[in-house]
């Protein structure tokens, strides 16, 4: 054994890897950019399951094929290694092995198991989560984050945690008091907690406070990951849109949202979602699709996510990639996500009343889908764009007949 996390003691007799192992904890937790530290951690200690499992892990995050190909030795490995772990660091290698497999249900239920045994673990907390919200399960978002919660003395960060599922649960007030304790906490280092909040904040129907809590906090982002970097970015465009601020909400996508890591499919999806917002707002983006559609199309093949793949379906069908974009149709029918597919597409393409024909009725699958309330949004938006669209050019038609 040696050094701990938050008394949580971790398998390795490398003082360097134990060292390793805690900063790339922090690092995920909060965000930050240097969870590049694991693998500082296998090279000072290979033999240790925990590192394997969280390298393992780190790749999963990528939501690729290539990620899960990355994966899978560092899995094979960690379990090699298993027999001298904790027994908390063998259920966690348990809980990625079935994240790798694809079977993120069992995942779930084991990284929920390992928060409510051991709390502190904001690690197991933060994965289970990013599935959870993967899976558009809300309720076991709010059911494990409220154990990670319950400890929040020790930890600030898993206050920012609870906020989110809360908001997303559509308790805006509850989350903010919990979203601003944890910024209390960790002021420069929980950017979830601060993203919570302008969420909750929005949820009130309050844009212009949840604008200048972002403004206030956006300094302090470049220390973390290019998601989080982006995806607050990205919500402060939204708000710009909100308040009549369009050509700030274009800069935001040009200087910020766009172009950190053009491959990285969070990245991705940022790009598509608020471009897309932003012709819907009346903005003209010039050629800006081509470019966030040629960096989707390597990623259009994966299958690893439905939420991502309806935003790299609109990309590629805005920026012209019809064999691409046709070819994922197929693949989204397969997965029962005809109607949004069939919508996304002919949306893109302006035949405006296939879009509303088959938007509608599809509205009722947006629930099960991944992403935020916010960002499912967008599927309601296209809708009654369509609407509106059809209806103004069936109201042409008819005064020119």
């Amino acid at each position: 054994m040696n050094e701990h996390y938050l008394d949580l003691p971790i398998s390795t007799a490398s003082a360097r890897a134990a060292s390793a192992i805690v900063t790339f904890a922090e690092e995920l937790v909060s965000h930050g950019n240097g969870c590049q530290a694991i693998f500082v951690a296998l090279e000072a200690d290979p033999e240790c399951a925990l590192a394997q499992a969280y390298a393992a892990a780190l790749f999963l995050t990528l939501m690729t094929r290539e990620g899960q190909v990355q994966a899978a030795p560092r899995i094979s490995a960690a379990w090699v290694h298993a027999a001298g772990a904790t027994e908390r660091e063998r259920r966690t290698v348990s809980a990625i092995t079935a994240w790798g497999a694809g079977d993120t249900a069992t995942a779930v239920q084991q990284f929920r198991q390992i928060v409510e045994i051991w709390p502190h673990d904001l690690v197991a907390a933060k994965l289970c989560q990013v599935l959870e919200l993967c899976r558009g399960d809300i309720a076991g978002m709010v059911r494990t984050s409220g154990m990670a919660a319950s400890i929040d003395d020790r930890d600030g960060r898993s206050l920012g945690l609870h906020a989110f599922a809360l908001d997303q649960n559509g308790q805006a007030e509850l989350a903010l008091r919990f979203a601003r304790r944890a910024i209390d906490m960790s002021p420069t280092r929980d950017p979830w907690a601060q993203h919570a909040a302008a969420h909750a904040l929005a949820a009130k129907g309050l844009p212009f406070e949840a604008r200048a809590l972002l403004r206030a906090h956006a300094p302090g982002w470049q220390r973390c990951s290019s998601f989080m970097l982006t995806h607050n970015w990205w919500h402060l465009a939204l708000f710009s849109l909100e308040l009549g601020d369009r050509g700030g909400a274009l800069q935001h996508f040009d200087d910020h949202v766009w172009g950190v890591r053009k491959g990285h499919c969070q990245d991705q999806m940022n790009a598509v979602a608020l471009l897309a917002r932003l012709e819907l707002a009346g903005v003209k983006v010039g050629r800006r699709w081509d470019d966030v559609a040629a960096h989707v199309v390597p990623n259009a093949e994966d299958g690893i996510d439905d939420f991502l793949d309806l935003h790299y379906l609109y990309a590629l069908a805005r920026g012209g990639y019809d064999a691409a974009a046709d070819s994922l149709v197929e693949r989204l029918t397969g997965r029962s996500l005809t109607g949004l597919a069939i919508g996304l597409v002919s949306h893109a393409r302006g035949d405006y009343q296939a879009a509303a024909l088959a938007l509608g009725p599809a509205q009722v699958l947006v629930p099960r889908l991944g992403g935020s309330n916010i960002q499912k949004a967008l599927f309601a938006d296209l809708y009654a764009d369509s609407v509106r669209r059809m209806t103004s050019a069936a109201r042409h038609w008819k005064q020119a007949a």
